[in-house]
């Protein structure tokens, strides 16, 4: 057993738990939304498969302190660059074409009144669009990996803030808005998988 000190936005825990457990498993018995998050064990970030590893294989013999912490970068950004506005998802292309495989409800904002409001979707054959009824990506990604999508400003548009302002600003909120409820979905599709794939069996 190893006594594990959990520091996230709500107070500080401390758990007692199997070496075994891994650290995906140790997040999820917190009720952890780590999936626009940071995690990192003694102040050292996770490597590549980190969350799927044990406290044993991470070489916690005693204690630790796991902490997770919402990344910086929460939600939608638009990047002015010269005449053109780069708007960048915190979802990779990857994130949405999981999401729309097995959850694609998720994608679809609705009213009140059950009507359709704001829909994220990707085409990675179409160089991609954003308005106020939706924004469907393309192929791009930022350095970091992030779904983006190119909007062309007017050249001549002396102040291009005001402009994607006026002409992106509802979007950039529903976007926004909607990106925070599906990083909670995406911590599901990794259980739904999980279970998913323990009942395969090869015979």
């Amino acid at each position: 057993m190893v006594k594990i000190t959990l520091i996230t936005s709500n107070p500080k825990e401390v758990d007692i738990v199997p070496e075994t457990m891994t650290v995906r498993e140790f997040l999820e018995k917190h009720n952890v939304n780590y999936g626009m998050a940071s995690t990192s064990i003694d102040g050292v970030p996770l490597p590549a498969g980190g969350m799927d590893m044990s406290f044993m294989e991470h070489q916690i013999q005693d204690r630790a302190i796991v902490t997770t912490l919402p990344n910086k970068d929460n939600g939608a950004q638009a990047i002015v660059v010269g005449s053109s506005c780069v708007v960048k998802s915190t979802l990779t292309p990857d994130d949405i074409k999981r999401i729309k495989k097995f959850h694609p409800e998720a994608l679809v904002m609705e009213d009140e009144g059950g009507e359709p409001v704001f829909a994220i979707d990707i085409d990675e054959t179409m160089p991609g669009s954003i308005n106020n009824n939706g924004a469907c990506f393309g192929s791009a990604t930022s350095s970091d990996g992030k779904a983006t999508i190119t909007v062309v400003l007017d050249p001549a548009t002396e102040n291009t803030e005001d402009l994607v302002y006026e002409r992106l600003g509802r979007a950039l909120m529903y976007l926004k808005d909607m990106e925070e409820q599906l990083a909670e979905v995406i911590p599901d599709l990794d259980t739904e998988e999980r279970e998913i794939r323990s009942m395969i069996v090869r015979m």
